[in-house]
């Protein structure tokens, strides 16, 4: 049997967070996986405007995401991707709002979209670009600490894509990171660094979505414990710690009687 006692000090610095974006209006729209989004799509309206004769095309590419005309909907051509998860107002289509609802978001509808919007006399096209991207909530911090070693772990979540996280500092053993989709497609990340505990060491890790331009930072000090008792086994295979207790309980016996004569 092992005994281990063992402390520790650990100061941390304040969390240090950066989210910007550089997007220039209209063109980017970003929504999180399993989001819904709106792409929006205007025109300007005439009085003589009738939906019958207008045409609204929403394509990726080559890909059509969503077809309007004869003053429905026309999806016999929508690609598989976007079945069931697109939508067009009438309503807002006769006030000059051709803007597409898309529902559930996923990864795979990052790209760049057009709206083509024609009618008998006159057309307009608008592109944008839809960023499929989630910040990531503040990364907590845990210590494990071993006699021979220290594992530092950070854990954040609900963010999307994968992040970058560098570690620096300390006399690293290793470090690894995980990350892991959860039910609405965003990543839970777990990166672990292993450091000696022999000295005193500070180190420090940076994690980043270059996307959004979210960055956080932490730095933790860490001081070798005062004290790593490990208390071995006999070879014999009586336990030190058994006999260690044996001779406190002899001990107190003894005490105890003694107290007793002296009580008669």
């Amino acid at each position: 049997m092992r005994h281990v006692l063992l402390t520790i000090m650990i100061a941390l610095t304040e969390l240090v967070v950066s989210t910007n974006q550089d997007i220039t209006a209209g063109q980017v729209v970003t929504a999180a996986p399993g989001s819904n989004v709106t792409l929006g799509c205007s025109f300007p309206v005439r009085e003589t405007l009738s939906l019958d004769h207008l045409i609204v095309t929403w394509q990726r590419g080559t890909v059509v995401v969503h077809s309007f005309y004869r003053g429905k909907d026309q999806l016999e051509k929508q690609s598989r991707a976007y079945k069931g998860r697109t939508s067009l107002s009438a309503d807002q289509l006769e006030t000059g709002n051709a803007s597409l609802s898309l529902h559930g978001v996923q990864a795979d509808d990052h790209g760049k979209y057009s709206c083509h919007v024609v009618s008998e006399s006159w057309e307009n096209s608008k592109d944008l670009h839809l960023l499929v991207a989630a910040p990531y909530d503040a990364p907590e911090m845990a210590v494990h600490v071993g006699c021979e070693s220290i594992n530092v772990t950070l854990t954040s979540a609900q963010g999307f894509p994968e992040p970058t996280i560098v570690w620096k500092g300390g006399l690293s053993q290793s470090n690894a990171t995980t990350v892991e989709l959860d039910g609405t497609g965003r990543y839970k990340v777990e990166s672990v660094m292993s450091l000696s505990s022999k000295e005193t060491q500070t180190v420090s890790v940076e994690m980043t979505l270059d996307v959004l331009r979210q960055t956080f930072k932490r730095s933790i000090t860490l001081h070798p414990p005062p004290a790593c008792c490990l208390i071995a086994e006999h070879r014999t295979g009586f336990p030190v710690f058994g006999v260690i207790c044996l001779f406190i309980a002899v001990l107190l016996l003894g005490c105890v009687i003694v107290i007793r004569k002296k009580a008669c």
